[in-house]
């Protein structure tokens, strides 16, 4: 009669010998043959915007590269700027809806469709010179504020905020509109207008200055909108379904990672991409939109969102291009990354079993 011990020896050698057998044709596939070219995605950001971390952490921590994706992403040059056409730069542009689609003028520009959301808030903040906490927005009747122009999706958002609080624009309320963006600090520093309107990281580089002190976050003051989001023309969604699937699936890893870590985590990663920032204010501002919730766990553009933005652009007297939610959205892509993508971290990842460290050789 065979000892027990002899039996457990003869399975564990057929074991070892299936495994070798097993990374020995692995082996030979993977070197008998070259490697598979990874498909490549162009992105074209309109401005580098901290409302893109999720795609900034999904570029820095490989989510991209785990989909088997290259994701070239750069800032649209000044030339294509106003009528963002992508022609040869790239093949997804990353910007607002606003811009985009509602507020271009007709015939100019691609046909764009959005497929994937990055913020479901507009991330600009209205300034005071004095503490105004708590804020109301008597506070801001009789004076003026220094915003942006007529037809940005930030002045758009403030028009609202305005209006729905019973304010009469340019009788109760000054909103001064003809100042280009880069000069607005600089202004306000030297004393013109009562408030201003700042998104970040501006906003907290002024109020660490000490020229101002943050009022009201303008995001919440109205209802939520898709404030930035991927957009491809549909021939370009149709003829490469399989890389834009991969692009949202990376990028809702990114949003995943995003809601999971702490803000000093966040701009440890993402600090690459606003070399300008120190990690102090970088994580500080982090910290303020994901309290604020800025960032969604989902990549899919809810239509009650999309809704509320066009709204908000025709009453805002700016709609020269109404788009209805199912031309202007195509969520397949969207709502199947919500479906199926994970973000497990490290330290919750099972270990594995002797028989699966077996199976694959591997005994790290």
């Amino acid at each position: 009669m065979r000892r027990p011990w002899k039996w457990f020896l003869l399975v564990l050698l057929a074991a070892i010998a299936a495994g070798l057998g097993t990374h020995g044709v692995r082996t030979y596939l993977l070197y008998s043959k070259e490697p598979a070219k990874p498909d490549i995605v162009k992105v074209a950001e309109t401005e580098r915007s901290l409302l893109a971390l999720p795609h900034y952490i999904a570029l820095a921590q490989g989510f991209y590269r785990e989909q088997d994706l290259r994701v070239e992403s750069s800032v649209l040059k000044e030339a294509a700027q106003e009528e963002l056409k992508l022609n040869d730069q790239a093949d997804v542009l990353l910007g607002n809806l606003s811009q985009a689609l509602f507020t271009r003028p007709l015939g100019t520009g691609a046909d764009l469709v959005a497929f994937a959301g990055l913020a479901r808030k507009e991330g600009s903040f209205l300034l005071g010179r004095e503490e105004t906490q708590p804020f109301s927005w008597d506070r801001v009747k009789k004076k003026s504020i220094l915003g942006d122009a007529p037809d940005t999706q930030s002045n758009i958002i403030l028009e609202e905020a305005l209006k729905q609080n019973k304010l009469i624009l340019q009788h109760q309320v000054i909103i001064i509109q003809n100042l280009p963006p880069n000069l607005k600090e600089g202004a306000f520093q030297a004393g013109v207008g009562h408030f201003v309107q700042m998104s970040e990281p501006q906003a907290t580089l002024i109020e660490q200055n000490g020229f101002g002190k943050t009022a009201v976050f303008l995001g919440t003051a109205v209802g939520p909108v898709p404030a930035l989001a991927l957009m491809a023309p549909a021939s370009y969604l149709k003829g490469h379904s399989r890389q834009c699937q991969k692009l949202v699936n990376g990028l809702c890893k990114g949003m995943l990672w995003l809601d999971y870590h702490t803000p000093v985590e966040a701009a440890r990663v993402v600090a690459p991409y606003f070399p300008d920032l120190d990690r102090q204010t970088l994580t500080k501002i982090i910290e303020r939109y994901k309290k604020l919730g800025l960032w969604d766990k989902s990549p899919v553009i809810p239509q009650e969102d999309y809704e509320n933005l066009q709204n908000y652009v025709k009453r805002a007297g700016e709609l020269t291009n109404p788009v209805n939610y199912k031309d202007g959205v195509y969520t397949k892509f969207a709502r199947k990354a919500a479906r199926t993508v994970e973000y497990v971290p490290p330290e919750k990842e099972k270990e594995k079993t002797w028989w699966e460290k077996i199976k694959t050789l591997d005994f790290k």
